[in-house]
């Protein structure tokens, strides 16, 4: 057996310091990412299983509500339509750790290779927060890529459109979007943002405030959100502090905090998401620990129960940043080790997620 005392020798070092370093692996990668940090702030992350997440929904109010009198009859009719989103599709994002042998033995000793395996590490920590950075703003996909908040699933419709038109077949969580109004997202086009941009941020913003919840963040393309700055800053400049200290820029409106996002220049649109997670203002008092990921499925931070009022994340309990040992594939020289995380956006409100953007040409 002396020819495998390397490899169980680095399996040992790989085990102990993927023990260690794990947490903090996945903590910047949820710090990383403006939309996965808020969700856990607002306590709109929930486990679960199963083979899909169904999302309790209102479409149409009952009919058996109202005044009676004495010895009257009144309606029992149950209601009709969906009552239940669905989502059936979970996906599975990995990073792999990969080494040849020729590597370690180039890398004598232990601390040679250990430094080599936190480079490694940290390069699959990189990949996998610029990997799901894409695949929540992507506006296309393949069948195996997160449905984010511009690309649509096999079969459905984007999650946000930029349109106030809804036609058949614009499915999400299986419900269809030009059947039911409360299932249909708020929006608005400006023609310049000196000139009515503000407006139509306020107009939407409104129409997604109900019952006393409002949109939680607001996630703009970096040019629009230079523009609400160029507004603002004469003026006065107010932050989410919280977020600030995350390193997000963002600037205050109606006490959501707007945040720029890389991803949405590309758009070329000026877009904005006004996005309603549990609608509560701002949530000062979160901190987010790296030891909370130290087991996957037990994070104390994950408190949402899926019954939340608009987005929520839903994480596959036991790929929660799972990390696997280092394996051999067959006929290879080389040691790999994985990541996973496997997850799903869901909706429980359309109607309280908005978006704007340009009828034309992006411009102050």
């Amino acid at each position: 057996m002396p020819a495998n005392a390397p490899t169980i020798t680095f399996d040992r070092l790989y085990s102990t310091t993927a023990a260690i370093h794990r947490p903090q692996l996945a903590m910047e990668i949820v710090r990383s990412n403006v939309l996965l940090w808020h969700m856990y702030r607002q306590g709109a992350v929930t486990y679960s299983g199963g083979t899909e997440v169904r999302m309790p929904v209102v479409l149409e109010e009952s009919a058996n509500v109202g005044s009676i009198g004495l010895y009257s009859t009144f309606s029992t009719s149950p209601e009709d339509g969906p009552d239940i989103a669905r989502y059936p599709t979970w996906f599975k994002i990995r990073s792999s750790t990969v080494f040849d042998e020729t590597e370690l033995g180039q890398n004598q000793g232990q601390q040679q290779i250990l430094d080599l395996l936190k480079t490694k590490m940290a390069i699959s920590k990189i990949s996998m927060i610029n990997e799901i950075e894409r695949q929540l703003w992507a506006s296309s996909k393949t069948a195996l890529e997160l449905t984010g908040l511009q690309s649509a699933a096999s079969g459905d419709a984007a999650m946000f459109q930029f349109s106030s038109t809804f036609t058949a077949g614009d499915t999400v969580g299986g419900i269809d979007k030009s059947v039911y109004s409360n299932w249909q997202e708020q929006y608005q086009s400006m023609t310049a943002f000196g000139t009515d941009g503000l407006d139509q941020w306020e107009r939407v913003y409104m129409d997604c405030s109900k019952k006393g919840t409002h949109p939680d963040i607001m996630l703009c393309d970096p040019a629009v959100y230079r523009f609400f700055k160029r507004l603002v800053a004469p003026n006065q400049e107010r932050k989410d502090i919280k977020l600030w200290e995350q390193g997000f820029d963002n600037l205050v409106f109606n006490h959501c905090a707007v945040v720029p996002v890389d991803e949405l220049e590309s758009a070329g649109a000026g877009q904005t998401y006004f996005l309603t997670t549990t609608g509560r203002r701002q949530v000062n008092d979160f901190n987010l620990k790296a030891e909370y990921f130290k087991t996957p499925g037990k994070n104390p931070a994950v408190k949402g129960a899926a019954t939340g009022i608009g987005l929520q994340l839903a994480v596959l309990r036991k790929d929660d940043f799972r990390m696997t040992p280092f394996r051999y594939p067959p006929d290879s020289d080389t040691l790999l080790a994985h990541c996973f995380f496997t997850s799903m956006l869901t909706n429980s409100s359309q109607a309280r997620q908005g978006c704007t953007d340009f009828s034309g040409t992006v411009q102050f």
